[in-house]
């Protein structure tokens, strides 16, 4: 019996290394090309050739920032790949801004029920002014910037001015008379703050829970704050909200008069579907959006730390010298110029 010959397997596993090595090569290749013409997201200084190796002792100030924002990392990614979609914000309406399924039932069964219609101009845009940048880009103001509008204005709060806090000194008089109204006017004041702080102890669930958790909506949270405040705290220590105010209005032009058409209250209006817009456009920080409770008071201080022209009614309203044709009014909704039939958002 002869032993069977084995030059045909060696040959075969010879043809089969070579071509291994051919296709590892071309990998070698084609892995080199990538990293040439394609940069990775983050790449360190002292392993990047074109860049000078990072020095120790460099002085702070040459320190750069510890991350990238979440965006331009994930376009540098993905490019214009179908995976990372971003509409085109220009031609977005003030529905598209913040549109989410929930809302969506909410305001088709408000419709429904005649409690709140929608113009055409809420689905589609007619305006041509840019949308407000990121809060991304947002500056956090300091204690000390909003202690200056609190000096200057003594009695305000979060929720703006009290209709008795904004009696013009001068216009005080001893007579006994009038000293009762002042006191029947600062009872009134004090039982309805009475039975709005009832009104939410009496509540059944707990405000922070429903802020940190899937129980509540984001439309809800953002465009109806007052459901969810329990009144802790002060205007003093709102920073985030504030700074949010400061980011949005400093971007819309102002006039030479005071406009009468747009309260602080308006204002604050445009400024949630701002908000809510973001949490649209950044899900990465929808639960730190989430937390921003946005009043009356925050857009007085951002509006005071631009050095706006106030001007403040007898009855609390405030009204600023913006201009209509700004971003902020034209592109985002207030949910209560919807409102018919007593439903207010």
């Amino acid at each position: 019996m002869t032993q069977p010959s084995t030059s045909g397997d060696r040959l075969c596993s010879a043809n089969f290394i070579a071509e291994e090595e051919q296709l590892a090569e071309g990998h070698a290749k084609q892995s080199a090309v990538l990293a040439n013409s394609q940069q990775p997201a983050i790449v360190h200084p002292n392993f990047d050739p074109k860049r000078l190796p990072l020095d120790p002792a460099r002085p702070l100030t040459d320190i750069p920032e510890p991350a990238r924002r979440l965006n331009s990392q994930l376009r540098r990614l993905y490019g214009s790949s179908t995976r990372f979609y971003q509409p085109n914000t220009s031609s977005l309406s003030k529905w598209a801004l913040m549109a989410s399924e929930a809302l969506a039932e909410h305001l088709s069964l408000l419709s429904a029920a005649r409690l709140v219609e929608l113009p055409e101009s809420f689905y589609h845009n007619h305006s041509e002014q840019p949308l407000l940048s990121s809060l991304t880009d947002m500056t956090l103001l300091d204690m000390a910037d909003i202690q200056r509008a609190l000096q200057t204005y003594p009695k305000l709060t979060r929720y703006g001015f009290l209709a008795a806090d904004i009696i013009n000194e001068d216009n005080i008089n001893t007579d006994s008379g009038q000293a009762n109204n002042h006191t029947t006017d600062n009872n009134h004041i004090k039982k309805a703050l009475a039975s709005e702080s009832l009104r939410v102890l009496t509540k059944r669930y707990n405000p922070d829970e429903l802020l940190n958790s899937v129980y509540a909506d984001d439309w809800q949270v953002i465009l109806q704050p007052q459901q969810f405040d329990s009144g802790e705290g002060s205007l003093a220590t709102d920073l985030m909200a504030c700074s949010v105010a400061v980011h949005a209005l400093k971007h819309c032009s102002t006039r030479k008069t005071i406009n009468h058409n747009y309260s602080a209250a308006q204002i604050c209006q445009h400024l949630r579907s701002y908000l809510l817009s973001q949490i649209v456009f950044e899900p990465a920080q929808r639960h730190a959006y989430r937390q921003v409770r946005l009043f009356t008071g925050h857009i007085i201080v951002a509006a005071y730390h631009l050095g706006w022209d106030i001007h403040v009614n007898s009855d609390g309203q405030c009204y600023f010298n913006i201009s209509s044709r700004c971003g902020l009014l034209t592109r985002y909704a207030n949910m209560q110029d919807y409102d018919i039939n007593g439903w207010s958002s």
